[in-house]
């Protein structure tokens, strides 16, 4: 009998549960065959019991969250079924040769093997590291094509992207998350400075602009801020533009990617052009599952099913017209940007007031004049007036809140960026330190200090409302101007950073 279907089932039910109880009555159900049976033939066909296997699977999960976010040992071990610290570094340090602690103190390499056949899922993949390699592609030796005839292959375990409020820029989250599927050790705040997204403000004179905050805004070559993220990242890239293909042609670059477990980075398939992540295909790629930042938002999601472990399903990812771009990422790793060229685009940012965009009418402003032209639209009441609609008004609210994301986000982690740039460079420690208080500041100002006035971030109509009292818009205003202020002495460091780092 043919058991790689039912092998394969087993190890995708197992995967999407590793943080959940699955009873026997849950796989003997889903399976169609008794738990002992399951159990015989999983032992017969892998030469591993299902029991080692699980455990197996789920420190090799539990690692790569170790190495890939900051979050404390112990909550990760108690997620993956360990209620007992003591016994997950038992059992932990009897599969990998490290404790938990040294393992992350190594920066230990993670990211995904081939599970078998359409199956990827997180693995270690240090070359000093006992083997937690489970690779089930022998099981019944069948070819390549006969695994294939279900038309689906399934990256399982890529990091959830969404709206948070330590990660609220969706591509340099749907890098990190790609990356660190691949087994690279990536920081979000690394990627905002490299994109240029840590440092950008943008507004456009003509109207109240909800594009304004677009990651394909901060330079005239809308995919500039892409280019330079993987340039940074030392990766390669391949863009396929929805002028330059037809479905088909999308479809067969998805596939040949997510063949090859690489995530691909799109925009659309669901709701806005903001970027987002394919993890899988089914019925030979007309179906599409992944991470999308507005998957669960009710307007959006029309048509749109779930899978298991959360990856959105959908078949009408074509039909939308905001599914414009594809870009895929390279195999090989290649060497960081320069600190010092990320930093001389940084100021390049910091300076230009006036950007104009091809095809475009009007002018975006940048830099300084970006917060003089938002606190000036802000404090004038004629754009307030007291019977506006509530759509016109929460349509300047969301660009108010696009504004803070930008400079609170941005400068949150053009700050830590700073910091591990000091860490790299001693000699230039200081005014690294001096340069990431003053956007700490900035941040404090556009995103804590005006949410203090106006209310809680989420909180949209309310918030909208308090727009139409002129006081409380005067007070956004001076915080806007504030942090005007300490983004112009932080510049000014920059530069003199950029003076003793020209000699390194």
């Amino acid at each position: 009998m043919d058991y790689y279907l039912m092998i394969a089932s087993v190890c995708i039910l197992i995967e999407k549960h590793l943080k959940s109880d699955l009873s026997y009555r849950d796989l003997e159900n889903r399976i169609g065959f008794s738990y002992r049976h399951i159990r015989e033939i999983f032992k017969e066909q892998t030469n591993m019991s299902l029991a080692r296997y699980v455990l197996k699977r789920r420190i090799a999960n539990a690692a790569f969250e170790m190495i890939h976010s900051d979050r404390a040992l112990t909550d990760i071990a108690m997620d993956f079924g360990f209620e007992q610290y003591g016994s997950f570094i038992r059992a932990f340090k009897r599969e990998t040769g490290f404790t938990p602690s040294s393992f992350r103190q190594n920066r230990c390499r993670v990211g995904r093997r081939i599970l078998t056949i359409g199956i990827y899922a997180p693995a270690i993949l240090t070359d000093n590291v006992r083997s937690t390699k489970i690779d089930l592609t022998e099981v019944n030796n069948m070819t390549d094509n006969m695994r294939k005839s279900d038309g689906s292959c399934i990256l399982l375990g890529v990091p959830k992207v969404e709206y948070k409020e330590d990660s609220a820029t969706p591509f340099p989250a749907c890098l990190k998350a790609c990356l660190n599927y691949m087994g690279q050790d990536i920081d979000y705040a690394y990627i905002m400075a490299a994109s240029g997204a840590a440092f950008r403000l943008r507004w456009h004179t003509g109207f109240w602009d909800g594009g304004n905050v677009d990651i394909m805004n901060i330079y005239e070559n809308g995919l500039e801020a892409f280019e330079r993220s993987f340039q940074a990242a030392g990766r390669k890239h391949r863009f396929l533009m929805r002028e330059n293909s037809g479905k088909e042609g999308f479809i067969t670059f998805i596939r040949n990617e997510i063949d090859a477990g690489r995530p691909v980075i799109a925009t659309g398939i669901i709701g806005p052009p903001e970027t987002c992540i394919i993890t899988g295909y089914k019925q030979n790629g007309e179906s599409m599952l992944g991470w999308n930042f507005f998957q669960d938002r009710s307007e959006y999601a029309k048509g749109v099913t779930f899978d298991e472990n959360g990856y959105f399903i959908t078949d009408g990812w074509w039909e939308n017209e905001s599914t414009r771009l594809l870009i895929s990422i390279g195999e090989a790793e290649g060497p960081p940007a320069l600190d010092r060229d990320i930093l001389q685009n940084a100021l390049a940012i910091l300076t230009k007031e006036e950007i104009r965009f091809p095809g475009s009418t009007g002018v975006v402003t940048g830099a300084q004049a970006a917060f003089d032209r938002l606190a000036e639209k802000i404090s004038d009441d004629g754009e307030f007036s007291k019977d506006m609609i509530m759509p016109l008004l929460i349509e300047r609210l969301m660009c108010l809140n696009d504004a803070q994301c930008m400079i609170g986000e941005g400068r949150y982690y053009a700050a830590r960026y700073l910091e591990t740039v000091g860490v790299r460079h001693p000699d230039v420690q200081e005014k690294c330190k001096s340069a990431a208080e003053l956007f700490l500041k900035a941040s404090a100002a556009a995103y804590h200090k005006i949410n203090t006035i106006i209310g809680d971030f989420c909180e949209y109509e309310s918030r909208a409302k308090q727009l139409l009292k002129p006081d409380i818009r005067r007070a956004i205003a001076e915080q806007i101007l504030a942090a005007k202020k300490f983004e112009a002495s932080a510049r000014e460091i920059i530069a003199d950073i950029l003076i003793k780092l020209q000699h390194t």
